[in-house]
């Protein structure tokens, strides 16, 4: 097969990899809160987890978003009842988010999300787990400094 032909079998795998990553990450799941999450948000609830009194502006700059956007994030899951914010001791103008008791059931439920899609590589590559997923990273970093370059050359983008 030629250079060409593969990587246009490449560019195939690649758009379904990414619908179904897609349509994965796009779908709203409650995790055991009772009120639908999505990915922006279970993972906004996942970074206050594991930095519990965190602020606005460090959870924005953590997960690479403006303030403005995690102020948003954060207000929808303040009416959801996961997140709380309470003021900081040395200042009363700082407030630091934690999470709220059903904020933590999302947290756990998001963890135990994570560990199944692990147990079901774990499952399909067995012993060779740890070098198919060194690769894959390794692969799949090269992929994203590629895009990097094309977005930067390229006038479809």
């Amino acid at each position: 097969m030629s250079e060409r032909a593969l990587f246009e079998d490449l560019l195939d795998v690649l758009d379904q990899v990414l619908t179904k990553a897609g349509s994965i990450h796009s779908a709203a799941y409650d995790f055991g809160t009772g009120v639908p999450l999505y990915k922006t948000e279970i993972h906004t609830i996942r970074a206050i987890g594991e930095n519990q009194g965190i602020n606005v502006t460090q959870l924005a700059e953590l997960m690479g978003v403006t303030k403005g956007a995690e102020s948003q994030t954060i207000k929808k899951l303040v009416r959801k009842k996961l997140v709380e914010k309470t003021p900081a001791h040395d200042n009363a103008r700082e407030i630091l988010l934690g999470l709220t008791d059903l904020g933590w059931t999302g947290f756990y439920n998001h963890e135990q999300f994570h560990m199944e899609m692990y147990d079901t590589l774990s499952d399909y590559f067995g012993n060779e787990l740890k070098s198919k997923l060194e690769t894959f990273i390794a692969v799949m970093s090269e992929l994203n400094k590629i895009l990097d370059a094309y977005q930067r050359r390229s006038n479809y983008v």
